[in-house]
C-alpha cells in the first residue's frame, strides 16, 4: 500500500502499467499505473514505460494530486514485479 507522505517527498506505488492513449496507427503513447490503492496515476514520464505494459512493477517518485480527481507520477525508480 502507499504511504502518505507531504508533497515534496516522493511516494512508491505498486500496480500495473496500462495503455491510456493512441496515435492514428493504434500505437500507444502515453501510459497510467493503475496502482493497488485503486487508483490510476497518469505517468508523467510514460515514454520509458511502454515496453511494460501489463507488468507489474513497484514504482518511486513524485505523485502529483490535482483538485480534480486526476493523479500523475513521474517515476525516478522502479523494479519489475515477476510474481504479483
Amino acid at each position: 500500500m502507499p504511504r502518505k507522505k507531504s508533497d515534496s517527498e516522493n511516494e512508491t506505488l505498486v500496480g500495473i502499467v496500462t495503455p491510456v492513449q493512441w496515435d492514428e496507427e493504434h500505437q500507444v503513447t502515453a501510459v497510467a499505473l493503475s496502482a493497488t490503492d485503486d487508483q490510476e496515476y497518469f505517468i508523467e514520464n510514460g515514454d520509458q514505460f511502454i515496453d511494460l505494459i501489463q507488468k507489474c512493477i513497484e514504482a518511486n517518485g513524485k505523485i502529483r494530486r490535482d483538485k480534480k480527481p486526476s493523479r500523475s507520477i513521474t517515476i525516478r525508480r522502479f523494479s519489475v514485479i515477476e510474481n504479483f
